[in-house]
């Protein structure tokens, strides 16, 4: 993994990472857990939702955009989060979706109370297998400058 710096975010820095294959087994004791609705904990009360089937709470999808982010191709000198804007659940995720992100930088300007440090702002979309989007959030973090 490389490192990008507040210098390198630009507003043409585009960052990829793929491979996170959501498990039926991982959507049931997440949701158990953390939102235990039907279409999230019982395959078979699921079929009687609108969604059809099982599907993954947002909430694990945000948490498998983490794992991706940690797995970037070109990863933020992240020192901290400073917040989500604009997160819109656009396609269910199902068992077996495999889960690739695209981050692409939107703004980015010298942080006042840390100089060492930028604020950036990005776009970060999640696609499943097919291609289709299924998340997109905006995301706002403190990054490293170099020294």
């Amino acid at each position: 993994m490389q490192l990008a710096y507040f210098e390198d975010l630009t507003t043409d820095f585009i960052a990829h990472a793929s491979g996170y294959t959501v498990t039926e087994a991982e959507i049931m004791e997440f949701g158990r857990r953390f939102d235990p609705q039907p279409f999230h904990i019982d395959p078979v009360a699921a079929k009687d939702s609108v969604f059809g089937g099982l599907v993954a709470p947002g909430t694990l999808i945000v948490c498998a955009r983490s794992w991706l982010v940690n797995h970037l191709d070109r990863c933020p000198a992240y020192s901290a989060g400073l917040g989500v804007e604009n997160m819109n659940l656009l396609k269910p995720v199902r068992p077996g979706d495999t889960l690739r992100l695209e981050v692409r930088v939107l703004s980015a300007r010298v942080s006042q109370s840390r100089p060492d440090h930028g604020v950036v702002v990005c776009k970060n979309l999640i696609y499943n297998q097919n291609d289709e989007l299924v998340m997109e959030l905006t995301p706002k973090m403190l990054v490293k400058r170099r020294a």
